[in-house]
């Protein structure tokens, strides 16, 4: 039985599509604040390791199915936000809100991403994934994240499937939209941080914008990548 059965008059669903982590987790903080006036439904993607976008937008059609026409407020974080975007082109009947959170339709930083991709597969020795992760905790350091917060993205960063990680990477490698996205008619919020170290978000909101007809763009000059963890920020103060 769905909440919509228990509830005549349920609140709208936002389905909050997790980055390269695939767990949902991320989007923790911001539940209690979104669930005034939404019912949230952070995802975790199937742990396994061969998947294209497609398999992961019919993962998410299947858990939306229920929800009535254009009532589904959709947003992605980071790699979560490609995502996003392919499944609005997918169902574009189900959707009525597009979220976009420090996000790209296109990787630009081909070396980089090309390079990651090679480095990958040694993400299966725990040694190399330990490193990754302390750097990545450096750089939340770095942007302003407490503690307490960077202790719940170790206890998050030890629940990612290595081998789905590593898959998602190279969707981020190949994905490229730019030619899409002026078919995507709903309203489109575009999160930006300026001081973002993992995306060039900036110039990835901007290309965004232009392209996309009904797209407004907000922008948080001091803030990181993780700008879902950044103390005072609430998604729920822009829907």
């Amino acid at each position: 039985m769905s909440d919509r059965d228990l509830d005549p008059n349920p609140k709208p669903l936002i389905l909050l599509i997790p980055g390269l982590d695939g767990t949902g987790r991320f989007f923790d903080s911001q539940l209690d604040s979104l669930a005034a006036s939404y019912r949230p439904l952070p995802w975790a993607f199937r742990a396994r390791s061969k998947f294209d976008f497609p398999d992961l937008v019919r993962e998410l059609g299947e858990a939306a199915a229920e929800e009535p026409p254009g009532s589904i407020t959709v947003a992605g974080e980071s790699f979560g936000g490609a995502i996003a975007l392919h499944f609005v082109l997918s169902f574009p009947e189900r959707v009525g809100r597009l979220v976009l959170i420090n996000s790209f339709c296109y990787y630009p930083r081909r070396a980089g991403i090309r390079m990651g991709c090679r480095l990958s597969p040694m993400l299966r020795w725990y040694g190399i994934r330990n490193l990754k992760n302390l750097l990545s905790e450096r750089l939340l350091k770095i942007e302003g994240i407490p503690e307490e917060v960077r202790r719940h993205y170790r206890a998050v960063v030890r629940q990612v499937d290595p081998a789905a990680y590593r898959r998602r990477l190279e969707l981020v490698r190949d994905v490229d939209l730019r030619g899409r996205l002026s078919g995507i008619s709903v309203p489109t919020l575009i999160f930006v941080s300026g001081k973002d170290k993992i995306v060039p978000s900036e110039a990835s909101a901007a290309d965004m914008a232009a392209r996309i007809p009904n797209a407004r763009v907000y922008r948080f000059p001091n803030a990181g990548h993780a700008l879902l963890l950044t103390p005072g920020f609430s998604l729920a103060d822009y829907l």
